[in-house]
């Protein structure tokens, strides 16, 4: 077994060869695997090809000292500039062409690539994330699940405690037993590269070791039974107990994107792994998408049960709150801005574009980042265009439709269940056409009558096909009855087939308002909570069984 104990010196040498070439490192960081360790530096664009060079040289002399290992060089991110008060020239600027491309190709978050800058929601999630507890974090596409968890796992690293990551994804063509067994043998290594940095511990690290090549050796056969992954399940728990108890640390165990796994399945999973980590300081952070994930059955019981096993983090910002939403998305937005060197959103974006891009990206992060790239781009289109207005969002949302609609076919795909969604939406959508609305109210009576409708309407919210305005809101006639309110996506009524003179909801200011499209009609202003529910009642009922027939 190769020991990964490190020269004490490695580090210096590195600076030290760096600092010679007249290279600056911007940050450096290392990390470390059972057969090697690499050391990853970090510089500026500009000395990025000259850095390469002096980093090959140095692998020589660095195993030379006894180092296992090699130096790689990356282009450390742009640093963050002040130095322009105003951008005159707006999105004609080169800036907003470098904002959008930054957008675009940060707007995804994945353990190898984390946030540009973390900022964390309204609710403070990050700080239940890092508590020690088993989590089910759930929320559409975009809102940030894997940034929250790979802000949680460096979070977590930085108390010193240990982390295993993996992404469900990459295993979903897998059977839950060799995914389970990955999950084993990516847990073994990082207890493997802790000892083996402590040195002081060669019996546990040799348990670790064993075990190690046991899961190593399971994976190499082409099937492996559930009997086969139901007994390495106490040798896992005894193990991991151990290591958490006499290291006095925490073990945090992130999977990401249980979704990509059939619902039936993925109970099954989680019942091992929650098995491997009961009754020691082990925790597991899951995310998926709510309607794709089945994280327990009742008979028999298998996976993590809500309340006693598990606790929910919802990552979901509705259009329930438009002001705090555009609070929140408007930092974010601003810190990519000012990679760029644009210290306010005013210089390329009209206030209401700022607005627009609230309700057009359903308050979804991902959305709202793609669909400012977008817009900034389509602004550029327009003879002397100075500022992104209403008109750039509204085209940047019809041509990101296809994207949703290609995603809810692939769910569709993950779930044998969900083979009629489009059917679905067009229904829906002729509803909405047919009553000249973009918005519309469901009965709670309703959705406890027609539970499989219901079930639609929530998966077209989690596809950002629809969006949720207000969770109750009641009938001002008859006592007791309430009602849910969702809009359209500003993607499916701004094209073609939605005709003028559509009444629906926009954001402007601070507040919902309820306009016409097409006309002179004086919009009206839901300021305060009574207006506000006055303008909502208006919706049209849309009843669920007009779905049974699709489902």
């Amino acid at each position: 077994m190769i020991q990964l104990q490190l020269p004490i010196n490695t580090e210096t040498i590195i600076q030290n060869r760096f600092s010679e070439a007249g290279i600056e490192i911007q940050s450096m960081e290392r990390k470390d695997y059972p057969e090697e360790s690499i050391f990853a530096v970090y510089v500026t664009e500009d000395d990025f090809d000259s850095a390469t060079m002096v980093g090959n040289s140095i692998d020589p002399e660095l195993i030379r000292t006894g180092f296992n290992g090699f130096v790689v060089v990356r282009k450390a991110d742009r640093e963050v500039k002040n130095v322009v008060t105003r951008i005159k020239d707006g999105v004609r600027n080169s800036k907003a062409i470098e904002l959008a491309q930054l957008l675009i190709s940060r707007s995804r978050t994945s353990e190898a690539q984390p946030s540009l800058d973390y900022v964390s929601d309204t609710a403070q999630n990050i700080l239940t994330a890092i508590t020690p507890r088993h989590h089910l974090i759930f929320g559409r596409r975009g809102t940030g699940k894997t940034a929250l968890m790979v802000e949680a796992k460096r979070r977590v690293e930085a108390e010193d405690c240990l982390t295993s990551w993996i992404n469900i994804h990459t295993h979903s063509r897998e059977s839950i037993e060799r995914i389970f067994v990955w999950i084993c043998l990516d847990v073994c290594e990082q207890m493997q590269v802790f000892y083996s940095q402590k040195g002081n511990a060669p019996q546990s690290l040799t348990l670790v070791s064993k075990l190690r090549d046991d899961t190593s050796s399971l994976l190499a056969k082409q099937n492996i039974s559930a009997d086969e992954a139901s007994r390495l399940v106490p040798y896992m728990q005894k193990t991991i107990r151990r290591f958490a108890d006499t290291n006095e640390t925490q073990f945090y165990i992130f999977l990401d994107d249980l979704h990509y796994l059939p619902s039936a399945e993925q109970p099954k999973l989680l019942d091992l792994v929650h098995s491997a980590v009961r009754d020691s300081d082990a925790w597991l952070k899951v995310a998926g998408i709510r309607h794709l994930t089945r994280w327990f059955q009742a008979k028999p019981p298998l996976g993590l049960q809500t309340g006693h096993d598990a606790d929910h983090i919802d990552l979901d910002v509705t259009l329930e709150k438009p002001s705090q939403a555009k609070t929140f998305l408007e930092q974010v937005f601003l810190s990519y801005a000012k990679h760029v060197g644009i210290s306010s959103l005013s210089n390329i974006l009209s206030p209401t574009a700022l607005d627009r891009l609230v309700l057009a990206s359903g308050a979804v992060p991902r959305d709202y980042l793609t669909l400012s790239a977008n817009a900034i781009n389509q602004a550029r289109t327009r003879e002397k265009a100075r500022l992104v207005g209403v008109q750039d969002v509204g085209k940047s949302a019809s041509e990101i439709a296809e994207i949703k609609i290609s995603e809810l076919e692939e769910d569709s795909a993950l779930n044998e269940g969900m083979s009629n969604r489009i059917k679905s939406l067009d229904q829906l959508l002729s509803f909405c056409k047919e009553k000249s609305y973009s918005f519309f109210r469901i009965d709670f009576r309703d959705r406890e009558d027609h539970p499989e409708e219901y079930r639609i309407i929530r998966e077209l919210m989690d596809g950002r096909l629809i969006h949720l305005v207000r969770a109750s809101l009641s009938d001002i006639r008859e006592q007791g009855r309430k009602y849910e309110v969702y809009m359209l996506d500003l993607s499916q009524f701004s094209s073609e087939r939605f005709k003028l003179r559509i009444k629906t909801l926009d954001f402007q200011k601070g507040y919902i308002i309820f306009r016409e499209t097409g006309t002179t009609m004086e919009p009206r202003r839901g300021d305060t909570s009574k207006r506000l529910s006055n303008l909502l009642r208006r919706g049209p009922l849309f009843e669920l069984q007009q779905l049974s027939d699709i489902t």
